[in-house]
């Protein structure tokens, strides 16, 4: 019987991380979504902003835990992309993707149905 070296183990090579992005003024990340596990998903995303629909039923959140409602909106950019406003409604509530343009026109309707109905 010959005797043998123990087998070299090695270590696993550990994947690089993806080059940084530029992150838009408005992402909360700012580091580039290094740690994100394919290029794709280098998304840059605002901070959330959430409206309570006082007009709507309360809902159970958790073990009786009520609350009223919310509308969320935030913005997104996905690589290659161009900015877009994404609004959803309730914890996993329908969404609707708005372009830059057409929340603006939103924003503006919005303003102005309250304007006319504060006279």
């Amino acid at each position: 019987m010959t005797p043998t070296a123990p087998a070299a183990t090695t270590a696993p090579l550990l994947a690089a991380g993806l080059p940084a992005v530029a992150c838009a003024s408005w992402c909360i990340d700012g580091t580039g979504h290094t740690d994100a596990p394919f290029p794709e998903d280098q998304v840059c995303r605002g901070a959330t902003v959430e409206v309570e629909l006082t007009r709507r039923p309360l809902v159970e959140v958790a073990d009786d835990d009520w609350r009223r409602e919310t509308v969320h909106l935030y913005l997104q950019r996905r690589p290659g992309h161009t900015p877009v406003v994404e609004m959803y409604r309730g914890e996993l509530g329908e969404s609707v993707t708005f372009t830059l343009d057409e929340a603006e026109a939103l924003g503006l309707a919005l303003g102005q149905a309250v304007q006319q109905a504060r006279g």
